[in-house]
């Protein structure tokens, strides 16, 4: 591969720049999410069994708060699957503040964003070999 390729694709460059950018921001939005606001959403979700044995088994680690962070996000992204289940409380997840829902939203929009390009990538570069 050379640079010949981005030369010819500026558009794709700059889409790629771009979706990293985003990628490297929403990583900054869940580091600053898992130090500084997790304790008060697990507060928030405390009836939620999708929350409450994650503090226990994790820790204060960096990555027993992202996987902490990740539970609170599954709770809050998938409601009405996860009371279904019986893994959330209702009244908890709708009284969840709504920044803080966006914010959750916001970020795994992004990385489903930025898989979905990397497997489009891949698959464009392996079907025109």
């Amino acid at each position: 591969m050379s640079i010949d390729c981005f030369i010819y694709h500026p558009l794709k460059l700059w889409f790629d720049l771009t979706l990293f950018f985003l990628v490297f921001i929403a990583f900054v939005v869940l580091i600053y999410l898992a130090y500084r606001r997790l304790d008060e959403m697990e507060y928030l979700l405390n009836k939620c069994s999708l929350i409450t044995p994650n503090q226990r088994v994790w820790g204060n680690s960096i990555r027993g708060r992202m996987i902490r962070l990740s539970a609170v996000t599954a709770a809050v992204v998938l409601p009405k699957w996860n009371v279904k289940r019986g893994a959330a409380d209702w009244q908890q997840v709708q009284a969840f503040p709504r920044n803080l829902k966006r914010l959750l939203q916001g970020t795994l929009l992004v990385g489903v964003l930025f898989l979905m390009s990397a497997t489009a990538d891949i698959l464009y570069k392996w079907l025109h070999q």
